[in-house]
Parts: C-alpha cells; structure tokens; sequence
C-alpha cells in the first residue's frame, strides 16, 4: 500500500510500503459510534472489552488465519482503549485471545507453548526451528555489574549465524508440527511485566526474544527504546520470523523494505529466501505478507497521527536506538 503523505515527496519513509494491508480508509468514512452487541457499550471501530468490531464494520474487515494460537496477557492497569493487543483478537479471532492478569490459564501443563520475553535464557526463532545460531552477548548486554537481562535489559541484541550452519532444515512443516504451538504475549509496560513473569504459571516456559525492529508506535513509554515494539508489532514480528523459519521469504515481496528490522534477520532470511509466484499468498507458502493485515488498525491510526503531528515532533519517534 502507499500513503499519501510519501506521495507527496515527504522525505519521511512509511513504513507499511508494500505490506499487504487491506485499504483502511473505509475507517475514515465510518461516522458516530455503534453499541456492542454484547455489552452494549458505545464504541467507534471494535469493543475492546469484547473484542469484537461494531455496526457494519465486521463484514468489512480482513480476517487473519494464523498458523499457531495466540494469547495476550494483559496487564488489569493497562488501559484497554489504548492497547493494541484487541487489534490482534478482531482481525484474527479465531487464533487469539486476550486474558486480564491475574486471571489466566496455567500453560505449566500444556506442550508447545513459549513466552516472548527477554530473559537470560531465551531462545531466537531460529533456534526453535533448530538453526545454528546464536545470539551475539558481550559485556552483560550492555547492563551495568549487578543487573539481570530480564529485568532491565537496554541493548540491541544481535543474532549471527554458526560457522557450521549451511543449508536450513529437509524437516516439512505444516500448521501442524510447528515447533510452537501457542505463542503467549505480555501486554504491559515493563515494570509491569516483570510481575506477571514472576508467576508460576507463565514462569517455567520457555522464553523467545524477538530480532529488533523499530517501533513505529506513537505512544511513548518513558525509559524505553525504539524497538521495544507495541503488541501488535511484536505478534507480527514473530510470525513473520516463524513463517519464514518454517517455509521461506518470497523472494519477491517488499513490505519488509522500510520496516527497519535489524540487518541480522536479513542475514538469517537470506538462504530461506525462495522464487515464487508474486501474487501467492497460500498459507504454508514463503511469507508474502501473510499476516500483514494484523497492522490494519494500526496503519490506519499511524497515518490519522501523523495527519496532524509531525514525525520528527513526536518523542516516541526520538527515543534512542
């Protein structure tokens, strides 16, 4: 997709450039407010204490098919109107739900599952797929003698690939047998999240830590570098590295061109990436923005922001790199 701001020569790149979203602006044509037709509570686009669209805005949405479960454990602080984890459950919610802590599932039982978290002993995406690489740690991760990754972790981290890695994996994967089966996310500041990792239930999985991206949110968490990515980045950032793990990158596709993921994941994607058809979007087929139209709510808030604000004006866009 293109915006119209870029196409008016603004030197600024838009993200979302070649991303397979469906046009948002029939968003900007809906006027007033509906009622939930479960809550009753009056809402524009979605009831996020629901999670489900309003008015006649449901049969216009992308609806999202996703190759594995998703959970969101959102903290009861964090304000629900202002969250992007209900973007997730509204256009894939068939794969997602969202659970207020400290009511939540116990996963200590279940196979399959892993926590995108950062801590000391948390697997890449590769690694889950059993890629020889590693992630590039030096120096405590950048943290001062005394402080713990997972409780204030501030550096880049780089992954490199293994001397001995050669060719990915002959292994078939199919929605079936990937090698995560429910993926759960934490929706909080960080302080916040720290608690939630502390409880039992969520405590003994596995954690996986995502390559760096920018984040283009608008929101600002004080403290917090640029790619400390907003929920629905992060899920779109992880299943677009598992889809790529599992099935390759379409040689093709662009929407990740402006997206300013870190080199390391370029590097990974490299030998997954396959020729394909331009216009193939099956879903066991190398990424061609598969899962692209999570962002559809989020693309569309981006350019109402920077409709009246300017980029470079905004802090959340100055945080430290």
């Amino acid at each position: 997709m293109t915006h119209p701001v870029a196409a008016k020569g603004h030197p600024r790149k838009y993200p979302f450039v070649n991303m397979r979203i469906a046009d948002h602006s029939v968003l900007d044509t809906i006027e007033g407010r509906h009622s939930c037709r479960h809550c009753n509570r009056s809402r524009k686009f979605f009831c996020y204490n629901c999670h489900i669209p309003v008015g006649e805005l449901g049969r216009l949405l992308p609806r999202v098919e996703l190759p594995l479960q998703i959970d969101i454990i959102k903290h009861k602080k964090e304000i629900d109107g202002k969250s992007t984890a209900v973007h997730a459950a509204v256009l894939a919610p068939d794969n997602v739900q969202i659970h207020t802590y400290p009511d939540i599932p116990d996963y200590r039982q279940e196979d399959g599952v892993v926590l995108i978290f950062p801590s000391a002993t948390s697997l890449t995406v590769p690694q889950l797929f059993q890629r020889n690489v590693h992630l590039k740690i030096d120096d405590n991760y950048g943290l001062p003698k005394g402080h713990h990754m997972g409780t204030m972790l501030r550096r880049r981290m780089d992954e490199v690939v293994g001397e001995s890695e050669s060719e990915q994996s002959s292994k078939c994967y199919t929605y079936g047998n990937l090698p995560v089966r429910r993926a759960v996310f934490i929706d909080s500041t960080w302080n916040q999240s720290r608690s939630i990792y502390a409880d039992e239930r969520v405590r003994g999985l596995r954690t996986v830590v995502l390559q760096n991206r920018l984040s283009q949110f608008w929101r600002h968490q004080r403290g917090s570098p640029r790619w400390y990515l907003a929920t629905i980045e992060a899920i779109h950032q992880f299943l677009l590295e598992m889809h790529v793990n599992a099935w390759g990158l379409n040689a093709a596709y662009r929407g990740l061109d402006n997206l300013e993921i870190t080199e390391g994941f370029h590097q990974l994607a490299a030998p997954l990436t396959l020729a394909a058809p331009t216009g193939c979007v099956q879903r066991e087929s190398p990424y061609n923005g598969q899962y692209d139209n999570l962002l559809f709510f989020f693309a569309n808030m981006y350019d109402l922001i920077h409709k009246y604000y300017d980029h470079n004006d905004l802090i959340s866009y100055r945080r430290p790199i």
